[in-house]
Parts: C-alpha cells; sequence; structure tokens
C-alpha cells in the first residue's frame, strides 16, 4: 500500500489532455462567429500577447463546463488517484477563468494554476511555476503536447495522455505512463 506522504501531487493539464479540445480555440471560434468584424478586435489583442488574447476572450465569451468534451478515461483515473487521497491540481496555459470554472464543476481539484492577462502559463513558464511550488522532481505532471516537454523534465512522473505525434517521438527513451 502506498503512504500518502509518497503520494507526489498530480498536476494535470486542460487541453488536450482533460479536455479533449483547447477552450482558447472554442471561445474564439464562438466570438468570432458572434460577429465576423470581432476578428479585427481579436488581432489587437493577439498583438498585447496570447495571455491579454485569453483574458480578453473569457471576459467575453462564457464558456459551460458540463458540455465539454472530457477524456472520461483520463478523469476516472484522477477521480480515483484523488480517492487514494493523492493532491491534483489543475496546470493550464488556458485563462484562470474558464480554469476555475471548470474546477469548480468538476470538484476533484485541490488548487489551480492558470494565466492570467500578463502570464501565459505554457511551457517554461508552466515549468517554472510548478518547480518553483513543488519543486524539481516534487510532482506527477499530466499533459498531451510538445509544450509539456519542459514541465515533464522536472517532473517525478510523466503521464502522457493522447499526446500529439511530437510529443510521444520527445519522449522516446523516457519513462511514462500513456493514456490514449
Amino acid at each position: 500500500m502506498t503512504s500518502l506522504a509518497s503520494l507526489k501531487p498530480l498536476c494535470v493539464d486542460l487541453d488536450g489532455t482533460l479536455v479533449r479540445d483547447d477552450v482558447t480555440a472554442i471561445a474564439l471560434n464562438r466570438y468570432v462567429r458572434d460577429n465576423f468584424l470581432h476578428v479585427f478586435r481579436v488581432f489587437y489583442w493577439f498583438l498585447r500577447g496570447r495571455a491579454y488574447l485569453k483574458h480578453k476572450l473569457s471576459q467575453n465569451i462564457r464558456l459551460d463546463a458540463s458540455v465539454l468534451n472530457y477524456n472520461q478515461k483520463f478523469l476516472n483515473f484522477i477521480i480515483d488517484e484523488r480517492k487514494k487521497g493523492r493532491r491534483i491540481f489543475l496546470a493550464t496555459a488556458s485563462n484562470q477563468s474558464y480554469a476555475h470554472e471548470i474546477a469548480d464543476f468538476l470538484n476533484i481539484f485541490d488548487g489551480v494554476f492558470a494565466s492570467d492577462e500578463r502570464v501565459n502559463l505554457r511551457a517554461e513558464a508552466k515549468a517554472i511555476a510548478l518547480t518553483t511550488i513543488f519543486g524539481k522532481n516534487g510532482f506527477a505532471y499530466a499533459g498531451n503536447s510538445k509544450d509539456d516537454l519542459k514541465v515533464w523534465d522536472r517532473s517525478a512522473e510523466c503521464i502522457l495522455v493522447a499526446p500529439q505525434k511530437t510529443a510521444l517521438k520527445k519522449m522516446q527513451g523516457r519513462k511514462y505512463v500513456l493514456f490514449e
């Protein structure tokens, strides 16, 4: 039996991992579909940075967490890990507004790390944030993309969920758990 002390926190990516889609892309599509002229506003926001774009989309488009396409097999794994006493954190480059809405809906996370108006929490920024909080090799990380390689480099356990081909190829020779 595994002791609670030996269970390192599990940090879970959102887009393409917990949810099969990209939350920002969903919001962006809805925003532009509502009025095609919004594309000019989106371009302006993007010029101010990805974090700002995500922030502005979250202010203009509400997402319903109950209708997102969750990876049910992986979600069941997270729920089982939580039942074992493992702390679970959502760690996403999506805007904090969407991340908190999803976390509140699922009610399985001990905390949320997400992008805000200034910081796009992806790749190196996410790796630094999680390492600062949990220490190098002080957490497990579940992700799916090449952007997650920086985080896996600093995690104790690598979990690949429906990984992109480039991410899977870069992980060759390394130990990981795979969810399709």
